[in-house]
């Protein structure tokens, strides 16, 4: 099991997992620049979220499909100041949640037939 820790010391956030530093993984998705962040919904925080999922759970499509909802219910909960949060919690979190790629619109018309071109 596997432990993430987030700290932060002024402006200044870290990111580390059994100690080491999380790889960001803009090779996957650039989605910010300025680093990690963490306590609301934005890039720095996606980018977090991103990056756990992909060393949690070594599959780029997994990180990919799923890092947008893993921010907006657990990293926006971590606390300002700092946070830990064991690989096992991680599991829990996803358990039962379905990452769906379109809009709210989009997944309407396509559940009533509709197709737009």
């Amino acid at each position: 099991m596997s432990i993430y820790t987030g700290k932060r010391d002024g402006k200044v956030t870290s990111v580390t997992v059994d100690g080491v530093f999380l790889d960001p993984r803009t090779d996957l998705r650039e989605l910010s620049s300025d680093g990690f962040e963490w306590g609301y919904v934005g890039s720095g925080p996606y980018q977090l979220a991103l990056a756990m999922l992909a060393y949690h759970f070594d599959d780029e499509k997994t990180a990919l499909g799923n890092y947008r909802s893993f921010c907006e219910t657990v990293v926006v909960r971590f606390s300002n100041d700092g946070w830990t949060m064991e690989s096992d919690a991680i599991d829990a979190a996803l358990e039962g949640v379905i990452e769906v790629n379109m809009t709210l619109e989009e997944l309407l018309n396509k559940a009533r037939g509709i197709v737009i071109d």
